[in-house]
């Protein structure tokens, strides 16, 4: 070992900047981070907008691609993971929802104690500044800042006033517990930048003389002896050496990575790790198990007037005024890079809860990385709405695929797998063209570009649906926490069959909590810190 800690965080995303910056709150508390990628510095990180030049830049990301996908026509998609400081809240959409209220009570019904929607309340008030929040059920001087975008602009008032028209509830605040209905959206962003954990959390953090981070250092698996983890090894530089942690291993490395470091250390199926050679300690086969993602298909739409980011992308003038919006104000299209409103609904009356959502986007394209014609963007003004199953039956996996800990795993997600979620995506078609025939959306509407008019039958909407399904990014579940035999870890989120290891990042949510799963997975990571912390509260040297 060529260092020594209390506690070795592995992943600086979404959670372990969380779970850094509380344990290292206690300056007892020798705390190291250790992010595979490199400093946030990017200013296509922190101006939403240009996010979309990171997509696909392997110095910022993970480019992950999935097996081909049986029920979308053999196709595969690029699951891109953040790969930097902040990890994927650098990357992603911005789109800040804590969830529906009735999904995190089901996790506590069916056998996982203390993660019902009371007992999240409390960190989610925690780690948010929304001041325009009731006290009651938001926070106001939390890490993350959030901002509404209310009355955005055209294109989003005449789309809550349509869902209105049709209908929905208008709802002024999704995030205090009443989740379903038509809302515009709230984003993680503070005067027009991104509110990353990385931004949040390590900022504040890092003149802490017990807080180490360390960069572009990849862990390649957790040393244990005896059954208790002792330390990690990492690569850094091209020099492979172990760090040890005198009290906890905390993996929050992601849903691909988390479950991928537990197999190279020896806890996972026994078949699969002897196949490659890998002594088993835990002979564990739900790890990698349980994945899941929204599955996401999309209608697009001419916009009537020149109001959507194709025509600011088109137009140097445009550039230059929106520009000026940012700069001066903080506001406009550079202070979003994704959806502005959406409306979370039942697909049919017999659901029990939310399992749909519809979204406004004020961009199309043939891609959804698009930003320029030649990359797929739509040469006339054009808005996209998207169609998302919430809560999907269909489970996929992620398992290594070599002992080489820098090759990547694979990963089969079985998108549309149960033909549920198939027809769940049917159903948002049909709302979507719903919503665009009342007044409000259809004096913006031109014609439908994707899949069009022509595209009415079930059967021809269900082959659309097979041809254009996406991943959302929205991934959990591969490190299920629980009680019964498919969980990972327990519900304090020790990984069960070693002691001094714990995963605290999205991976363990034993279903998708919300429409997007930064805002929970951020609050995972505060709950997880104080389980830490409270294991070790009488600084005992044999916490579990």
């Amino acid at each position: 070992m060529t260092g020594m800690y209390d506690f070795i965080v592995v992943g600086a995303g979404s959670a372990g900047c969380a779970v850094a910056n509380r344990l290292s709150e206690d300056p007892r508390n020798r705390v190291l981070l250790i992010e595979a990628g490199g400093r946030d510095t990017s200013i296509n990180i922190h101006i939403p907008l240009m996010v979309v030049n990171l997509l696909k830049d392997p110095n910022h990301t993970w480019p992950f691609i999935t097996e081909p996908q049986t029920a979308l026509n053999n196709r595969t998609q690029l699951w891109t993971r953040g790969r930097v400081l902040g990890g994927s809240s650098s990357i992603n959409g911005n789109v800040y929802v804590r969830g529906d209220p009735g999904e995190f009570d089901s996790w506590e019904a069916e056998g996982l104690p203390g993660w019902g929607w009371k007992d999240m309340l409390p960190y989610f008030k925690k780690m948010e500044r929304f001041v325009e929040g009731d006290p009651e059920t938001r926070g106001h001087d939390g890490p993350i800042n959030v901002t509404s975008l209310k009355n955005f602009d055209e294109l989003a008032d005449g789309y809550i006033q349509a869902c209105a028209e049709a209908g929905f509830e208008v709802v002024e605040d999704y995030n205090d517990g009443h989740y379903e209905g038509a809302a515009y959206l709230q984003y993680s962003t503070r005067r027009g930048f991104r509110s990353s954990s990385a931004v949040g959390y390590l900022r504040p953090a890092r003149g802490r003389r017990n807080l180490e981070v360390m960069v572009d250092a990849q862990v390649t698996r957790v040393v244990i002896e005896d059954r208790r983890a002792v330390g990690i090894e990492v690569i850094q530089n091209g020099v492979l050496r172990q760090i040890g942690a005198q009290k906890e291993v905390i993996l929050s490395a992601g849903p691909v990575q988390s479950p991928k470091l537990l197999e190279l250390s020896g806890i996972g199926g026994g078949e699969l790790l002897r196949k490659y050679g890998i002594d088993v300690i835990v002979d564990q086969p739900a790890v990698g198990e349980n994945l899941l993602d929204h599955p996401n298909t999309r209608l697009t739409f001419e916009c009537s007037k020149p109001i959507t980011i194709n025509d600011v992308l088109q137009n140097p003038l445009a550039k230059v005024r929106e520009g000026l919006k940012w700069g001066l104000f903080g506001k406009g299209l550079l202070s979003i890079c994704s959806a502005t409103a959406h409306t979370v609904m039942r697909s049919s009356p017999d659901e029990p809860r939310p399992d749909l959502k519809i979204q406004l986007q004020p961009f199309s394209g043939k891609d959804r990385y698009a930003r320029r014609p030649q990359d797929g963007l739509d040469p006339h003004s054009g808005f996209t709405v998207g169609v998302m199953g919430l809560r999907p039956r269909s489970r996929g996996w992620t398992h290594i695929a070599s002992s080489d800990p820098v090759a990547y795993p694979k990963i089969d997600p079985k998108y549309l797998d149960d033909p549920h979620d198939a027809n769940v995506l049917l159903a948002g078609i049909k709302a979507v063209r719903n919503v665009a025939s009342f007044p409000a959306m259809e004096r913006l509407i031109v014609r439908e570009t994707r899949p069009g008019p022509g595209s009415v039958s079930d059967a021809e909407l269900l082959e659309y649906i097979r041809e254009t399904t996406q991943t959302t990014w929205h991934i959990v579940g591969s490190c299920k926490a629980g009680t019964d035999d498919a969980a990972v870890v327990d519900p304090d989120l020790r990984v069960r069959g070693v002691s001094g290891l714990r995963v605290i990042d999205s991976s363990i949510f034993p279903t998708i909590p919300s429409s997007n799963t930064n805002a929970p997975t951020i609050s995972l990571g505060e709950k997880g810190a104080d389980m830490v912390l409270a294991s070790w509260r009488n600084d005992s040297r044999t916490a579990a």
